[in-house]
């Protein structure tokens, strides 16, 4: 037997933004990253690029030990997938389930950011998923506030995270506050990074207990909802 087929092979997936990625690690070796296009119903691109990333560093799809995915907020469509696949592997495996939210691996993509950052998501009318991440432990608190509620939060803080939909209103209160604005950028690479951590500190989950991290009730839910009432 090989020295390869000995080592811990490890996967991440982040498919919460529609620049998707897949990355694995095998052993002590460098993380590789693939990208994961997503939006195309007739192909699935996730499955293709988690065995090229796997091939990539020598490992064996039929023994991944660990699965560390982005859980959201993020894509209703992607997350959903990305959930369902990790349970799939998990299941087909037996490999550990690490779940990260998304604002951790933004803050984790960026070599540059501050000890605590504040990453927006989920904007919708005049509200939003406002996450604060303490890098230094890779902790992170989030809810739903009202814009008016971020300019109480900014103070003292270097960044905020968030990408082409923050609005008008968020970006002048943190341009009259002094505060950074850095696009959100998530990575399977930076997922990987935190999960990592979060592997060595037994903090995994069972299959039938992953969920994603849904801000508000997903759009066709609510639909769904209304039309059975009727």
């Amino acid at each position: 037997m090989s020295d390869k087929q000995n080592q811990s092979l490890m996967v991440s997936l982040e498919l919460a933004h529609r620049s998707g990625s897949v990355a694995a690690k095998l052993g002590e070796g460098e993380i590789v990253e693939v990208e994961a296009l997503q939006g195309d119903r007739d192909r699935d691109s996730v499955m293709p690029a988690l065995d090229k990333a796997i091939n990539l560093v020598g490992g064996n799809p039929k023994k991944i030990d660990a699965i560390l995915v982005s859980i959201g907020p993020g894509g209703f469509t992607g997350l959903r997938v990305a959930v369902a696949t990790t349970k799939m592997i998990s299941l087909a495996t037996g490999a550990n389930i690490v779940p990260v939210e998304t604002a951790m691996g933004v803050v984790a993509a960026d070599e540059h950011a501050p000890q605590k950052s504040l990453v927006i998501s989920a904007i919708k009318n005049s509200t939003c998923w406002l996450t604060v991440v303490d890098k230094d432990h890779w902790t992170c608190k989030g809810g739903l506030i009202e814009f008016e509620e971020i300019e109480q939060l900014i103070h003292g803080q270097c960044v905020i995270y968030g990408d082409s939909f923050l609005p008008d209103e968020v970006v002048s209160m943190c341009n009259e506050n002094g505060v950074e604005i850095r696009r959100v950028s998530s990575r399977a690479s930076s997922i990987m990074y935190v999960g990592l951590g979060f592997l060595a500190e037994g903090k995994t989950v069972d299959p039938n207990a992953l969920l994603p991290l849904y801000p508000r009730e997903p759009e066709a839910v609510r639909i769904w909802k209304v039309q059975h009432r009727q």
